[in-house]
């Protein structure tokens, strides 16, 4: 796995380069695991996709920072630090942000913690 999101803010002075600042704030002290499975399907694949996942559970939601380069057939493994604690994990919202697509079979969801079980989302069709 590789840890390519959030903390790579880009700012620019250059009108196509990204804003001229970037805020980043630490939203709590928790570490979430997130596994990423790509689909085999030959267009599955993102290299621009600039995806984030918002992790809602029984008490709130926290959302991570960009995740990007998604291999077809592959699972890759973002470890996200200074997220809040949402409690149980019940839900994910995958948000998309590229000019790509990204067909995903499975995410999985860790808390950090003794106690805590991994959460799966399997992607058949019943979004809402």
């Amino acid at each position: 796995g590789h840890s390519g999101f959030g903390s790579e803010a880009v700012v620019s002075t250059q009108s196509t380069g990204g804003p001229k600042r970037a805020k980043l704030c630490k939203e709590g002290d928790t570490t979430y695991t997130i596994t990423a499975t790509t689909s085999t399907e030959k267009w599955a694949a993102s290299r621009n996709i600039r995806a984030s996942v918002e992790i809602i559970g029984t008490k709130g939601s926290t959302e991570t920072g960009i995740m990007d380069h998604f291999v077809k057939g592959k699972t890759e493994t973002f470890v996200l630090l200074g997220l809040k604690d949402v409690g149980h994990v019940q839900c994910i919202v995958v948000k998309a942000r590229g000019t790509n697509a990204w067909l995903f079979t499975k995410i999985t969801v860790q808390k950090k913690g003794r106690y805590n079980a991994p959460v799966s989302f399997y992607n058949v069709g019943k979004t809402r």
